[in-house]
């Protein structure tokens, strides 16, 4: 499955749209101010699937997923000597590649392909699509590129 991720316009808190590839929305997100910032996320009807949330005193960055009021996922950036590396906890995933260019991808514990995101350039707002070969894994790679996305590169 793929589905395009995009940034809203005009917009000071994060907010993206999340469309499958004939145009229809699938999603939409939403940045809320707090000591801990979130992104919620809701189907196109208007219903909460989840939010991500941060966690402080950490001296770089942990997000926890939630989904459904529980605690699903908890992610974390790493550094290793050439370049940044993110690890969800609890899915065993790791999510690494070229985060400067936009083009990473998200694995299993055993190297699998859970996900391959990369940037579509020459567009008005940042736009993401990506690639999801198992549609029960959307949600959590979803509030995965938020999350890379809000860390790498937090002018946007």
């Amino acid at each position: 499955m793929r589905i395009i991720m995009r940034q809203r316009l005009l917009s000071i808190l994060d907010h993206y749209e999340i469309f499958d590839e004939a145009g229809q929305l699938l999603f939409k997100v939403s940045g809320k101010v707090a000591i801990a910032p979130e992104l919620r996320i809701q189907n196109a009807e208007g219903e909460e699937l989840g939010y991500t949330k941060f966690e402080m005193f950490h001296l770089l960055p942990h997000y926890n997923f939630f989904a459904g009021g529980e605690k699903i996922d908890r992610m974390a950036k790493k550094v290793t000597l050439f370049r940044a590396r993110y690890e969800l906890e609890e899915s065993g995933w790791t999510v690494q590649g070229n985060f400067m260019d936009h083009e990473y991808q998200v694995t299993d514990a055993e190297g699998r392909e859970i996900a391959n995101i990369s940037k579509a350039y020459l567009k008005v707002r940042d736009t993401y699509a990506i690639d999801v070969p198992d549609e029960r894994n959307v949600l959590r790679v979803l509030m995965t590129a938020l999350i890379v996305d809000s860390v790498q590169h937090p002018e946007h």
